[in-house]
């Protein structure tokens, strides 16, 4: 338990990136579902995030339907009166999302199943890369 380092070690899920969706590969998917070319989409994709980036500067909640909202989150120092709070007060600027209907659901159907830790597949590789036949993973974070 991270929070309390006395009680007995537990396992946790931790979602694991398997690959990266690129631009491209978007755009590629994208146009081959509609009648606009990869070129058509890529320009569309990066104009939004251009045009959300400036919503969000002007601190409008940039919202994209069933996708979700997007809007920044700001977190800061306590002044003593609002007359002595400054800009230097402020900590920090994050994006906050808040997904739509579809991705709230994203999970209703998906199947989770337990993957080795990136850790434990690099010690395996170097293994089997010395000629070794096992490997001793216990000591892989």
């Amino acid at each position: 338990n991270p929070m309390n380092q006395e009680e007995a070690k537990r396992a946790y899920a931790k979602a694991q990136v398997s690959q990266e969706l690129s631009l491209k590969t978007l755009a590629k998917r994208v146009s081959s579902q509609t009648t606009a070319s990869r070129a058509d989409v890529t320009a569309v994709i990066i104009a939004t995030v251009e045009n959300m980036i400036d919503g969000l500067r002007a601190g409008e909640q940039v919202d994209f339907g069933d996708l979700g909202k997007f809007r920044l989150q700001i977190t800061s120092r306590g002044a003593e009166t609002a007359e002595k709070f400054s800009a230097a007060n402020i900590t920090g600027v994050n994006i906050q999302f808040i997904p739509g209907e579809d991705l709230k659901n994203i999970f209703a159907g998906m199947e989770f199943s337990p993957v080795p830790t990136r850790a434990a597949t690099r010690a395996v590789l170097k293994a089997q890369k010395a000629g070794q036949t096992t490997v001793d993973i216990s000591k892989t974070p």
